[in-house]
């Protein structure tokens, strides 16, 4: 009987091994979209700057 409850035992861990192998597929998956994400907000913010530093620098008049 002893064996019979350590292989139960042993079946729902390895169903719930599954599962957290499953989950930490899916977050592995949305760590590299957000990623993705960062990088993608990163070349447009310094896109951005790069006009705003162009911009302030062409010379205009102080006071206007």
């Amino acid at each position: 009987m002893a064996r019979a409850l350590l292989g139960h035992v042993g079946t729902v861990g390895n169903a719930n091994q599954h599962a957290l192998a499953h989950e930490v597929m899916r977050l592995r998956r949305r760590v590299a979209e957000l990623e993705a994400e960062i990088a993608t907000l990163r070349e447009q913010h310094t896109e951005t700057l790069e006009l705003e530093l162009h911009l302030a620098g062409s010379p205009e008049p102080a006071l206007a």
